[in-house]
């Protein structure tokens, strides 16, 4: 037994587990964990009550590994956030439990912890992975929140991703006024291109998804304010992107659908 982890002894910040989830983990029905403890500050993040790690969030590992064993309704498990990779133990520990037993597993990240990533990445079926505007500093201070933006970090882990065997589910939520301009969609379809996006998205195993910005769950009050994703800007920037395997979500069609 030297060197392996006790799940007994291994305690989480994760105040929330969603039993059933049809749309987290694309073509299985799946449980999600949800961590708490964030390092960006996104005004636009729906789930903002998770950026601060609270003591009545903690929780011991073996009682989630539980209520997986359980669950007969499950193919696959995801941890959410928050950021997952904050809690690199805990999120080891469940995704070995998971894999043990015969369910995939994946993760919802931001990508500022590529060593930590690279640290889980055998386990990893799926990694779905924020891109929330061109990956430079300027742009990623605006949306993120930070100083501490880590745009080099995100590159490494978009190529880490790119060359592993996890389906690359990249996502981006288009903010009207934010990230929708020309010159922004232009450098994020570079940066996927040099980052080897076409050839995993070639095999079948990477996509974009294009998201609407939900006004009435942001943190900031200007964001609330503000009018949703349009659903002609995002086909738009679908078709500007000349990607392959880029898909739009918004209420008005649907949870997803291709963008052509």
């Amino acid at each position: 037994m030297s060197g392996q982890i006790d799940s007994r002894k291994v305690r989480v910040y994760a105040p929330e587990m969603i039993p059933l989830s049809l749309s987290d983990y694309r073509g299985e029905p799946a449980c999600v964990i949800f961590f708490s403890g964030c390092n960006y500050d996104c005004g636009y993040c729906h789930n903002w009550a998770l950026q601060e790690k609270k003591e009545e969030h903690l929780v011991e590992v073996e009682r989630l590994e539980e209520e997986i064993r359980k669950n007969t309704l499950i193919t696959a498990c995801k941890v959410s956030g928050g950021e997952p990779l904050l809690q690199p133990e805990a999120l080891m520990e469940i995704g070995k439990f998971t894999k043990s037993i015969g369910l995939k597993f994946g993760i919802d990240t931001n990508g500022t912890l590529p060593k930590v990533l690279a640290g889980i990445m055998d386990f990893l079926d799926l990694v779905s992975l924020d891109i929330k505007t061109a990956l430079d500093e300027v742009e990623y201070r605006k949306v993120s929140g930070v100083e501490k933006v880590c745009v080099e970090e995100v590159k490494e882990c978009l190529r880490l991703v790119l060359s592993s065997k996890a389906y690359a589910d990249l996502r981006m939520v288009v903010i009207p006024g934010w990230n929708d301009s020309e010159r922004i969609v232009s450098s994020v379809t570079s940066s996927l291109r040099d980052a080897g996006y076409l050839q995993k998205a070639s095999k079948g195993e990477a996509s974009l998804t294009l998201m609407e910005f939900v006004p009435e769950n942001a943190r900031l009050e200007i964001l609330r304010a503000a009018a949703n994703t349009p659903v002609e800007t995002l086909k738009s920037i679908a078709s500007a992107m000349h990607l392959p395997r880029v898909h739009i979500t918004h209420r008005a069609l649907g949870i997803f659908i291709p963008a052509k």
